[in-house]
């Protein structure tokens, strides 16, 4: 150090007598998961080489540890929880809890989940971080079968029981699980989603159709569970033509879903309890989409179109809903699009939130995220945490890791 600063007191401009900036180091610093470049100048003394006073450190007010902590990435204060028997339970504290809720999220993440006889297996790709987290085995029932829907840092399993779906919702990082109360009409679910409130960090669920009365005209009553009340309640019917779980979003207070059979666009509105039918123009030649909430309250299709496989592509729209048509916003470059698919008949998946949009194919273990702000693509490899049987696939989601998001 002293050798850097001779250097560079000798290289001082001898008007100025600033430092060259080419003699100033870079640190690369973390906070909750994203890059920070910090400047340091060749006097100063990187984080590395600070010497921590045992008697300074460990004496520091809980208040101020608890902050220290809250600003760490989620996936880092799980692993902490063994240093100490408070660590240990500092997510039952309230007062840690609402710290938590007023910092900004860690960024997008996404889980990948699969079930190895009656335990389900998980882990997380940080996006911010680039690598990939073990999580916790998730606590749910041996007979949950299906991870639906993700919302808020907590997710959503069902189970079969007997001819009627059970749901669950639990948060992986806090090892906690909740079955919700029996719904009023017993049914086995065709379509689930789930919304989480950023002030209240209370949840709903919407919960619609039956498996058992696919391609009949029996309207089905839609259900809505609200965490606050801990009940179920019964709105309008659900309009005739099968909605997908995994093709519908969020946005604006509405859920906007695809149906099939005739494709066209419905939306369920949370406050009035309503479906109505939303008169857009899909685009033409479209084989497959998805919807995604992309930010400022947009709603994003993507999807594949092109008759032939020679001409097939992928490409990503904007609803525009005062002249009620979609406006492209974004292509997949071709050569990503036949290394992500490698035949015409191979089915994909789509799922994101936000600026971010995560592709995988059927029978591939890797991904690509596309970054609307920055337009740009990026591949990411297969999960070295987890290991199944040749050939089987992972279920992907969007996740939000959050300490605070309690089952209630």
């Amino acid at each position: 150090m002293e050798e850097v600063e001779r250097q560079a007191s000798l290289q001082c401009d001898p008007v100025s007598g600033s430092v060259p900036q080419k003699l100033f180091r870079r640190l690369k610093t973390k906070p909750r998961g994203f890059e920070e470049e910090t400047v340091v100048s060749p006097g100063c003394t990187s984080p590395k080489e600070v010497t921590l006073e045992s008697l300074v450190w460990g004496d520091l007010p809980e208040e101020l540890v608890d902050r220290i902590l809250a600003w760490l990435p989620p996936l880092f204060v799980i692993r902490l929880q063994g240093v100490c028997k408070r660590w240990r339970g500092i997510l039952n504290e309230r007062g840690f809890l609402r710290l938590l809720s007023q910092l900004p999220t860690h960024g997008p993440c996404f889980l990948i989940t699969q079930k190895i006889g009656d335990v389900w297996q998980s882990a997380v790709y940080s996006h911010p971080m680039g690598q990939w987290h073990s999580l916790p085995v998730i606590c749910t029932p041996k007979k949950a079968h299906s991870l639906i829907a993700s919302a808020g840092g907590l997710l959503c399993f069902s189970a079969l029981e007997g001819r009627h779906d059970e749901l669950f919702v639990c948060n992986p990082l806090r090892r906690e699980c909740k079955q919700l109360p029996d719904m009023h009409h017993s049914r086995q679910l065709g379509f689930v989603n789930m919304f989480m409130d950023t002030k209240s960090r209370s949840y709903r669920i919407v919960a619609a159709g039956d498996f058992s009365y696919l391609g009949s005209s029996r309207a089905l009553p839609t259900e809505v569970y609200d965490s606050k009340s801990d009940s179920w309640a019964v709105y309008d019917s659900m309009p005739i033509g099968n909605l997908h779980s995994s093709k519908s979003a969020f946005c604006n207070g509405r859920l906007y879903c695809l149906t099939s059979s005739p494709c066209g666009l419905v939306a369920f509105d949370m406050d009035r309890g309503l479906w109505e039918s939303i008169p857009v123009r899909m685009p033409r030649s479209l084989l497959d989409a998805f919807l995604v909430a992309g930010e400022c309250g947009r709603l994003l299709l993507v999807g594949r179109v092109g008759l032939y496989s020679v001409h097939q592509s992928m490409r990503i729209w904007d609803l525009n809903l005062q002249k009620m048509d979609w406006v492209e916003v974004g292509k997949m470059p071709h050569t990503l699009f036949k290394g992500l698919l490698k035949s015409s008949a191979e089915s994909f998946q789509c799922f994101g939130h936000g600026n971010f949009i995560c592709f995988s194919a059927q029978k591939q273990q890797k991904w690509l995220v596309y970054d609307s702000s920055k337009k740009c693509w990026q591949w990411f490899g297969g999960c070295p945490l987890l290991s199944g049987p040749p050939g089987k696939r992972l279920r992907g989601i969007f996740f939000e890791p959050r300490l605070d998001a309690v089952v209630q």
